[in-house]
């Protein structure tokens, strides 16, 4: 039986699209945040592409920032004040954030909330929204931090 192969995400292109320049340090993020599929800060970003090649802080704070300015990834504030850094995976992809421990873990896709989100979405186009971004936060406790306290 042939194995069937998932064709490779042309990253560079998709950088280029927001007419930015697609250098190595650019693609090695781009590629990280599409595999990784739940949010990360800059340091946790960083130890990642440090695992496998070098890239320093300042060079990723730029990436991060342009490609939050032309929408390629989403920027997210946790409790804890840190900017996080996720690939938008086409639908609302929702995430709980544990107040101790800061990790994030997505809601269930059985949640009403992206129906109510795709709601309040087609609402504001109606309304001739030019450009909107929704926001939705649910924090609390994991359970592991739970189990310690």
């Amino acid at each position: 039986m042939a194995k069937i192969m998932k064709p490779k995400l042309d990253w560079e292109s998709q950088i280029r699209e927001k007419g930015l320049r697609a250098t190595k340090a650019a693609v090695l993020v781009l590629k990280t945040l599409q595999q990784i599929k739940r949010p990360l800060s800059h340091d946790e970003l960083l130890e990642r592409l440090n695992q496998s090649s070098s890239i320093d802080t300042v060079t990723l704070y730029r990436v991060l920032d342009r490609f939050t300015q032309t929408s390629l990834i989403e920027r997210m504030l946790g409790s804890d004040r840190v900017s996080r850094y996720r690939y938008p995976q086409g639908e609302h992809h929702e995430f709980f954030e544990c107040d101790s421990c800061h990790q994030h873990f997505q809601l269930p896709r059985s949640s009403p909330l992206p129906i109510l989100l795709d709601q309040v979405s087609r609402q504001l186009k109606s309304q001739a929204s030019a450009e909107f971004a929704i926001s939705f936060n649910v924090q609390g406790t994991c359970r592991s931090c739970k189990i310690i306290s």
